[in-house]
């Protein structure tokens, strides 16, 4: 039996301030959705019998983060994370590595001939840094140092616009160097980055807070959906999440406790800054959560006016759906507002989520699975407590003000 050639690349990951960590938690969960287990992700990075768990994953324990060196036998999984990816900038196949430019065109592997010396393609070459920045004029030297007759000794054609082939230098956080290239062209790039089709500023129907558009679709990519999946969000909003769940083309379920905010009452209202009121599919009508699916051409979700936080929310269903995403709401909800309650708000919170985890005993399919944020206040730890009928995937720390965080939380039901 030939065994088949593992492959050297690069994970790109965005080093966003807003979502800390969460690119290690997608690139996890995507290549596990494509049948790559996490341990053969990172297997070089771990001894095989002291491999953490996923959440003990950081960006402490990956050197050289957030560039992250992972071994691949199929190369097609790079396009398929990439075309759902949102914190995976990209994907590079490694050409060779060095502590200095002199080691880095000493170590040119083998495989990488067939592109950098190959005079039918054409190419384009950019340094990426992460820590540090250095001027255009130091760009260019370094390129020609590692790509020109001292280096590589690239025989492609240069092509700025449309080249076959991208090449990169990635100068590291201590100063060593990683040469890669993507073979991705430059209209499939574009389509890596579909999630700016859905950006909140150009959103038709907003509340007071819709979730974030990219959140959105990393809490989709930690649920795993695929399409015809089943998915329910109880805390439906504007329906943001159940947007980026039908992107993916899942069959979505929604409830939403305000029906002023399901039907444009109040504090449901039309963005005037998107420009889908110029669309010609556009009919003037009321502020409604189904103009945001007309909006992107997505099928209508079921949706219902309900609280689940009540007794008798009493779905008559059981192991239904594939996966719950949702922001439940942080202590306050509509009804508490509307009653004049002044319930201590941690523990309206609590109960908020133990009900939660009581409906997805009740509705989610065992191996489905529950995405959810929760809030981190001052003085609270940072931890996610174990729940009868669960198993902890993942949770990983959002930034937001000085005084408030939140964790991003994946559990799969036993």
């Amino acid at each position: 039996m030939i065994q088949e050639q593992e492959h050297i690349v690069t994970l790109v990951i965005n080093q966003s301030i807003e979502m800390g960590e969460f690119g290690i938690q997608e690139a996890i969960q995507l290549f596990e959705l494509f049948g790559l287990p996490y341990q053969e992700l990172f297997k070089q990075y771990f001894p095989i019998n002291q491999f953490p768990k996923k959440y003990e994953i950081t960006s402490q324990t990956l050197g050289n983060y957030p560039f992250v060196d992972v071994q691949l036998r199929d190369l097609d999984l790079i396009h398929k994370v990439l075309s759902r990816s949102i914190l995976i900038h990209d994907i590079l196949y490694t050409l060779s590595r060095g502590n200095t430019l002199e080691e880095l065109s000493q170590n040119l592997l083998p495989q990488a001939l067939q592109y950098v010396q190959n005079p039918n393609l054409t190419c384009k070459c950019d340094i990426i840094t992460s820590y540090f920045k250095i001027s255009q004029e130091k760009r260019v030297e370094l390129i020609e140092q590692v790509f020109g007759e001292k280096g590589f000794k690239c025989q492609n054609v240069i092509n700025l616009t449309e080249p076959d082939i991208l090449y990169y230098v990635i100068i590291t956080k201590d100063h060593k160097y990683i040469a890669g290239c993507t073979l991705t062209k430059k209209k499939k790039r574009r389509e890596k980055n579909f999630a700016r089709n859905y950006e909140l500023p150009n959103r038709i129907y907003l509340g007071p807070v819709s979730l974030a558009h990219d959140l959105a679709f990393l809490m989709a990519n930690q649920a795993q959906v695929q399409e015809n999946d089943f998915v329910f969000d109880p805390f439906a909003g504007t329906g943001s999440s159940l947007v980026a769940c039908s992107h993916f083309g899942a069959i979505c379920f929604g409830s939403e406790i305000d029906g002023n905010l399901m039907k444009g009452h109040c504090i449901g209202y039309l963005n005037k800054k998107s420009t889908y009121l110029k669309d010609p599919n556009f009919k003037q009508a009321k502020p409604y959560i189904h103009l945001n699916f007309n909006q992107y051409n997505l099928p209508i979700p079921n949706l219902i006016q309900a609280d689940v936080h009540m007794p008798n929310f009493n779905p008559r269903i059981d192991s239904f759906f594939d996966a719950i995403i949702c922001d439940p709401p942080y202590g306050i909800r509509a009804s508490i507002q509307q009653d004049g309650n002044e319930q201590d708000l941690q523990a309206n919170r609590t109960a908020i989520y133990r009900r939660m985890f009581e409906v997805a005993r009740k509705v989610l399919r065992k191996g489905g699975r529950l995405v959810y944020l929760y809030p981190l206040f001052k003085g609270m730890e940072k931890k996610v407590e174990k729940e009868d009928g669960f198993e902890l995937i993942d949770f990983r720390e959002q930034k937001m003000v000085e005084k408030r965080s939140r964790l991003l939380v994946t559990m799969q039901k036993l």
